[in-house]
């Protein structure tokens, strides 16, 4: 049994999140250095591509294959700079940083043979696999491990004072597990701060259990350690921009909004994961009444509003040519529509990008709708996603190329997705 199955079917899981809340002071720590920060945005379930990105060249073939569920071309979102693709109504907030130069899409990404279950595809976007291919670390750990030598010995320091990553929610992820331990800690941001003592030793099991249980009390004793300069960064910091909504109004701005506070209290951690929970849409992803609203446009306008406030916020800090970030899903939809007003599991999808040291723009080509469609129709590959992770690394992280061949296992051909590094500004 691998350690997250054993994590996840044992009584100890319910120990493993490390919950923090902010606590609200009157100023926000002064002491920064220049560092990079990505925040990825995980869109749990399987995000319908085609009634995110519109494809208006294609308006004709797509309202055949989905005509229950087709945003009507009266009602999309146009975009400057571009006839042919448009937003769903939901994403205006988008649309506005979009024509600012702060979001960017690429098309058509996924992986060749791609599974159309929300486990495995999962495991294959977090760990940087091949379909075939099961892997047990997670690509941003093996990236954080080039940077966090024979970690967790050491850590914290006083070089590395800080957690190398940080999951918001109230579970682990793949995406930080490293080749001896999980490498992120977990804050929760709906509760109050709280801790547990946690003995470093124990009566020890033997075999497999032995072993994961030592594992999981060693990520406990870790999430302590680093428990002191988390809450100080909390402890000073506040969030500068005031169009947050409410706290349980919209998940992912409650979790982009405590990363924000993270970052204004000069925490220097790398990279963050949060997520917004809902996209597997086989049934009402809109209103029968109306297109433009529904379970699907509900999510994509929490994603709108939670990007625009965290980028405001970061603005607002004066943080942000050090902060960017994507979404993803584990697949997209299919491109014809069901009867339930909903899409099936599909393949590729467009990701979005965001930040100031974006390059804007769209990625790629709109997608090839068949005039002859099926239930298994589906997007055409674009851009293999390990492009897009080794377009992260090396651009945004400056890791050397060989370093990225190797925690990619494969040379991937990069994108333009970042500013030209001599446009690249890191205050």
């Amino acid at each position: 049994m691998n350690r997250r199955k054993f994590i996840r079917n044992s009584g100890i899981a319910a120990l493993l999140p490390f919950v923090l809340n902010a606590l609200q002071a009157c100023s926000p720590n002064k002491t920064k250095k220049s560092n990079r920060i990505f925040v990825i945005i995980q869109l749990d379930g399987g995000n319908d591509g085609l009634n995110t990105l519109i494809p208006l060249d294609n308006y004709g073939l797509l309202a055949a294959a989905r005509s229950n569920l087709l945003i009507p071309e009266n009602k999309v979102l146009r975009i400057k700079g571009s006839s042919n693709t448009a937003l769903h109504p939901a994403l205006e907030g988008i649309r506005d940083l979009y024509e600012d130069n702060l979001i960017s899409f690429v098309q058509g990404v996924g992986y060749s043979n791609p599974s159309y279950s929300h486990f495995r595809s999962s495991d294959v976007w977090l760990t940087g696999s091949d379909s075939a291919t099961v892997l047990h670390t997670g690509w941003a750990a093996r990236f954080l491990q080039t940077r966090y030598m024979n970690y967790p010995a050491g850590f914290p320091n006083g070089e590395h004072p800080e957690p190398p990553a940080i999951k918001i929610g109230d579970t682990g992820t793949y995406l930080f597990q490293g080749s001896e331990m999980d490498m992120s800690i977990v804050i929760d941001p709906t509760e109050g701060f709280e801790t547990h003592p946690v003995e470093s030793s124990s009566g020890e099991l033997a075999g497999m259990a032995g072993k994961e249980t030592k594992s999981i009390r060693e990520m406990l004793l870790q999430a302590e350690r680093y428990s002191k300069v988390v809450k100080n960064a909390l402890s000073v910091s506040f969030n500068h921009s005031k169009s947050y909504p409410e706290p349980g109004k919209n998940p992912l701005a409650d979790q982009l909004k405590k990363v924000a506070q993270l970052i204004n209290g000069g925490l220097q951690t790398s990279v963050y994961l949060v997520d917004l929970k809902g996209f597997d849409t086989h049934n009402s992803q809109v209103d029968p009444s109306d297109a433009t609203k529904g379970l699907h446009a509900d999510l994509l306008g929490k994603l709108s509003q939670a990007i625009t406030c965290f980028l405001d916020d970061i603005k607002g800090m004066g943080r942000e040519n050090e902060v960017a970030g994507m979404t993803f899903s584990e697949f997209g939809r299919r491109i014809m529509s069901n009867a339930s007003y909903g899409t099936d599991h599909g393949s590729s999808q467009p990701l979005l990008f965001f930040g100031s040291q974006i390059k804007g723009g769209i990625l790629g080509t709109n997608p090839v709708i068949p005039e002859k469609i099926t239930v298994n129709d589906n997007l055409v590959l674009q851009y293999d996603y390990r492009s897009v992770y080794a377009s992260v690394l090396k651009n945004w992280f400056e890791a050397p190329e060989t370093a990225v061949n190797e925690i990619l296992y494969g040379n991937f051909p990069q994108l333009q997705i970042f500013k030209d590094e001599k446009q690249l500004s890191i205050s």
